[in-house]
């Protein structure tokens, strides 16, 4: 199958830093903004990048209406990728300014110190990821949780965030990876279906992080 991977361009800080990842691993990706929206419906992959606040997130993609590019592309089974703040309004909510989310997957976000972390936060830097925290394994599209637990347990991955999604509160169906800070453990990497997210910046995390995008083509 010949990829055609889109990279959404949605005012996020860390869109040229994916484009680059994702040129490392052969691939020209295509910028997917609100007015190139219309090209999406021939993609095979999308990636949704983001930094910064789950609520500005939210606002950007409802003003430009590529909410609806996401939702066309999941809806057709095609796999998605979110990255980071992408990952986080895959989401039910926010506790980032009480932010209604896109609610693809069950899970919420709060502040570390909401979850009693008295460590610096943000979390930043590099973390391990543990393939362990899924009672099941659970099935992406092409891509089992076995896969992706063989090629990546316990590999660090880079990190930064102050908003996580606990374990506690967090369907344990769709959590492929979990990652502990501050003596909670979050979700780290999710899926369900063909839809993927990942907390850590996966464009940040060096060879591991290309290995995980590019796997991602795979799917």
């Amino acid at each position: 199958m010949t990829v055609r991977l889109g990279i959404m361009d949605y005012g996020a800080g860390n869109f040229l830093s994916v484009v680059r990842a994702v040129q490392a691993i052969g691939i020209e990706p295509l910028r997917i903004a609100p007015e190139s929206r219309n090209q999406s419906a021939a993609l095979s992959h999308l990636i949704f990048p983001g930094v910064g606040r789950a609520s500005q997130a939210m606002r950007a993609l409802r003003e430009s209406g590529l909410d609806e590019v996401i939702m066309a592309h999941v809806q057709a089974q095609k796999p998605l990728l979110g990255i980071c703040v992408g990952m986080q309004v895959l989401g039910r909510f926010s506790s980032e300014d009480d932010t209604t989310c896109l609610g693809l997957m069950d899970f919420e976000l709060r502040h570390f110190r909401e979850l009693g972390v008295n460590d610096p936060v943000p979390h930043m830097g590099w973390n391990d990821l543990d393939f362990d925290a899924a009672p099941d394994p659970v099935k992406t599209k092409d891509a089992s949780r076995d896969t992706w637990a063989r090629d990546f347990q316990g590999k660090d991955v880079y990190f930064v965030h102050s908003y996580a999604a606990p374990l506690t509160t967090t369907d344990p169906s769709i959590v492929l990876a979990s990652t502990s800070y501050g003596g909670v453990s979050f979700a780290s990497l999710v899926a369900k279906g063909p839809v993927v997210g990942a907390q850590f910046h996966i464009e940040k995390s060096g060879q591991v992080g290309l290995e995980m995008i590019q796997s991602f083509t795979r799917m």
